[in-house]
């Protein structure tokens, strides 16, 4: 295969994935994905993805895939739609609900792109989101960008220090924020106490649009506050 070829494949190649789980000793692997004939939603091909990023991420495989066939991999939209597999395979494994638009616009990058954009623009401006904020960073100079908290690759997207000295795990969502994202902030947020030996850590959940069954869900947590972001454009003679 061409450098040209390996540079055109927009989404994860399945013919490629199977041939390289072949390559490297997991033919019976390659076969039972390849079968499967199980859905999630109305997710075939792409479950099948899902499930071929969470076995290279599991023998630690994808970066050497991405290498040899599948160099789109490496940029930032590439990057959004693995993110997106992932969130799809974990839906699935756990039966969750997850909403059809918000997956597809993840998997296609288009999501995680608009988070991407949001997530740097607010980690360079935390005090848009509360006076005091700063983004935490530990002794080893880890910072809390894409903050690590399980060996499962979960991400915290943002972790902050209030002006208490409080760690704050912030959520972004740039489509609504349903009420299914408060218990993965919960698992975020015990998870951030045990790393960092805290006895309390904030939520702060913020989204394009904020349903109201995520509002009722929060009501009884003292320490979550929401926020719904507006986009603006502005515009400059050249």
């Amino acid at each position: 295969m061409t450098g040209e070829e390996i540079e055109s494949f927009d989404r994860l190649p399945l013919k490629y994935a199977y041939q390289f789980l072949g390559e490297n000793g997991h033919s019976e692997k390659a076969d039972e994905i390849r079968l499967s004939k199980d859905k999630f939603k109305s997710y075939t091909s792409t479950l099948r993805r899902a499930k071929i990023v969470n076995f290279f991420d599991e023998k630690e495989m994808l970066n050497d895939f991405i290498e040899k066939y599948w160099k789109n991999g490496n940029t930032l939209k590439g990057q959004n739609q693995i993110r997106g597999l992932r969130r799809l395979f974990e839906a699935y494994l756990n039966g969750s609900d997850i909403e059809e638009d918000e997956a597809e616009e993840e998997i296609e990058g288009t999501s995680f792109a608009y988070e991407e954009d949001l997530k740097n623009y607010l980690v360079s401006n935390l005090y848009i989101i509360e006076q005091g904020l700063n983004l935490y960073k530990d002794e080893k100079g880890v910072d809390g960008v894409e903050f690590p908290i399980d060996p499962n690759n979960k991400r915290v997207d943002i972790l902050a220090v209030d002006k208490n000295g409080t760690p704050v795990v912030i959520e972004l969502k740039v489509s609504r924020g349903y009420e299914k994202v408060i218990g993965q902030c919960l698992y975020y947020k015990n998870r951030v106490k045990k790393i960092i030996n805290t006895e309390k850590v904030r939520i702060i959940i913020i989204a394009r649009e904020i349903s109201q069954n995520l509002k009722t869900a929060i009501e009884d947590l003292a320490d979550v506050k929401l926020f719904e972001y507006k986009l603006s454009v502005k515009l400059e003679p050249v």
